[in-house]
């Protein structure tokens, strides 16, 4: 896993300062832009052979329909899985702030202590939490940037096996991209809060690109492939002899 390649790569095209300015652009349209945007790094990344980043295709905007109906899917898949963990969360939280609530109206002592300890206690349960979201969602949106198919993405089996095989990885790419991601964001705000939008495309580069890499090195374990659509390619499949 090459981490810091997954944001370096972005500016070796030679309009790396173009496509982070359309993408900021894009990204402002609420709900749809961001979508766009990774729709565009899904292209970049699973819809073409050349892994030469100075070729990266360059955003845009007469693609727009195409960079959307590739990340729908992606987009679609992590917030049905998000949904689904939003009930865990809170099965996990209220009953240990009610234990923490109760113990502190039962006894002074104890109250003080639950004070101290019940913050440590949310935040190791959060970060446990977060940290199962990535290890289901990242297989899944793999799957739904390479099948662009909702129903295709939920293949259990499948994600059992990835996560198995690559759960370390996933969790270190996680965090490097928590602390990036956070990092450029403060800088997009310096930069009188529209830098946050132009941030938000190099994320979605460096998530899709580790992605990438996540995928290959789950081949060279012994993964299973997933067949690619042939909706990520611009040009149709040639026709049978």
């Amino acid at each position: 896993m090459n981490y810091s390649a997954a944001i370096s790569d972005f500016f070796k095209s030679p309009k790396w300062t173009m496509n982070m300015l359309l993408g900021g652009a894009c990204a402002l349209i609420p709900f749809v832009g961001q979508i766009v945007v990774l729709g565009w790094a899904v292209t970049g990344f699973w819809g073409r052979d050349e892994e030469n980043y100075e070729t990266f295709p360059d955003f845009d905007f007469s693609h727009f329909g195409k960079y959307l109906e590739r990340g729908l899917w992606p987009f679609l898949v992590t917030f049905v899985a998000s949904l689904v963990m939003v009930p865990v969360i809170w099965v996990v939280t209220i009953p240990t702030m009610l234990i923490g609530t109760l113990a502190a109206g039962s006894n002074e002592k104890a109250g003080g202590c639950f004070a101290v300890v019940m913050p440590v206690v949310m935040m190791f349960l959060i970060m446990l939490i977060v940290f199962a979201m990535m290890l289901l969602i990242t297989p899944l949106k793999i799957r739904a940037s390479i099948t662009q198919d909702f129903a295709k993405s939920f293949n259990f089996a499948w994600v059992k096996r990835f996560v198995s095989l690559m759960w370390k990885e996933i969790f270190l790419a996680s965090l490097f991209l928590l602390v990036a991601g956070t990092a450029l964001a403060i800088v997009g705000m310096v930069l009188f809060c529209v830098g946050m939008y132009a941030a938000t495309v190099v994320i979605y580069f460096a998530w899709t690109h580790l992605h990438k890499q996540l995928y290959r090195l789950y081949l060279s374990r012994g993964g299973e492939p997933v067949p690619f659509s042939p909706k990520l390619r611009d040009t149709p499949p040639p026709m049978p002899a």
